[in-house]
């Protein structure tokens, strides 16, 4: 039986616990989403949080994660992002009374905003892992919530719904001037691993 650490064993149950709330979510903003593209994506994104889901619950149980399994990565087809502002869509005035369903526009917001937040647990509750398999494990999924948020946000883009400004060109050149390279001679070579007794 697996020697599981407090802390990696309550983060892995955090870790259920967000994939129950954003399968659920996701699937009733599915069936709400106007678009059949948005819904689609949606649609493969609860599959994917499902595959996760059980994946997880298999770890917790100490009958190990499908090692093959769960490090497949999430896959989704990348446009060319448009950068600058093309015809930006009016982003609609929020909604307070008889409000009966969600836009498109908040769907993809909120899809969004829970994958970057899932990104971003996910790979804190794996520095917290001790043991390298549910550490992975959470890599893994820190990872696909990354793509699925990109996925998301390429959909918005190429809408108007997520513009996003071009910095000017020659800001960047200034920007970019700033840093110098290294002086190589000075480096210490990369040998793996400090020597403890060269840190002294």
């Amino acid at each position: 039986m697996r020697n599981w650490a407090t802390h990696e064993f309550l983060e892995t149950n955090e870790l259920l616990r967000k994939l129950t709330a954003d399968i659920e979510f996701h699937a009733f903003c599915a069936e709400m989403a106007q678009d059949q593209e948005l819904r689609g994506m949606l649609q493969r994104h609860v599959q994917a949080m499902d595959q996760t889901y059980h994946q997880a619950i298999q770890l917790l149980q100490d009958k190990g994660a499908n090692t093959a399994a769960a490090q497949a990565r999430y896959s989704y087809s990348r446009q060319q992002p448009h950068v600058g502002f093309q015809i930006p869509q009016p982003i609609p005035a929020p909604q307070t009374a008889n409000v009966t369903r969600l836009s498109d526009v908040t769907i993809g917001t909120l899809i969004l905003n829970s994958h970057k937040a899932g990104s971003m647990f996910g790979m804190l509750w794996a520095n917290e892992c001790a043991d390298p398999e549910v550490r992975s494990f959470h890599v893994m999924c820190a990872n696909n919530c990354e793509r699925m948020a990109y996925e998301v946000w390429q959909y918005m883009n190429a809408r108007g719904f997520y513009e996003v400004p071009i910095m000017p060109a020659n800001d960047v050149r200034m920007m970019s001037q700033t840093y110098q390279p290294m002086n190589t001679g000075n480096a210490m070579e990369y040998t793996g691993f400090m020597n403890p007794h060269q840190m002294m």
